[in-house]
């Protein structure tokens, strides 16, 4: 059985998207955290942010990710907030091994203009607004980010095509299947 892998970076780095590929390349378990807490909990995230606050969906995130933290043969996308919580992200890299999808907030505010309507954090922003929100959360959580055991930076990753061949370069890189 191998460690789990978890990838970290921000919301719109391509986690769940290269994660799914990846998984399949290693021919291994996918699991998107918050997928798998909107499931448990019977609720959105989104609908988690604004009925109960931030704080509730971070305590359940936690509770879910101790339970799911020594799945083996697994690759797990997690959200771009898990990490920066309490101890989350020292915990991830005791369990398994962590990836850093390491992205420009430019980059990022561009992804995230597509797809805001299901981000809690950023529904109500746009252009210079999201730009801004981006570039002062990702220097807050970037310290934490690169605690992870692989980084890699994934700008140029911006077709389906190029997902897949990144996740085939990532399923071959060195260190990241490691048998426990």
């Amino acid at each position: 059985m191998y460690r789990p892998i978890f990838l970290v970076g921000f919301m719109g780095s391509g986690k769940s998207t290269i994660g799914r590929r990846l998984a399949e390349c290693l021919q291994l378990r996918f699991i998107d955290t918050d997928t798998f807490i909107e499931t448990r909990f019977r609720q959105r995230v989104v609908d988690m942010f604004a009925r109960e606050g931030e704080e509730v969906f971070r305590r359940r995130e936690r509770v879910v990710m101790q339970e799911l933290m020594s799945m083996g043969d697994t690759v797990f996308a997690t959200g771009g907030g898990l990490p920066c919580h309490l101890d989350m992200m020292e915990l991830l890299c005791q369990a398994g091994e962590t990836v850093y999808f390491r992205s420009s907030p430019e980059v990022l505010a561009a992804r995230l203009e597509l797809c805001k309507r299901t981000r809690p954090t950023i529904q109500d922003k746009s252009g210079a607004e999201l730009l801004e929100f981006t570039q002062r959360t990702l220097e807050l959580r970037e310290p934490i980010y690169m605690q992870a055991r692989h980084i890699f930076d994934i700008d140029e990753i911006d077709s389906p095509e190029a997902e897949a061949a990144f996740a085939q370069r990532l399923s071959q890189h060195p260190g990241l299947l490691v048998q426990e």
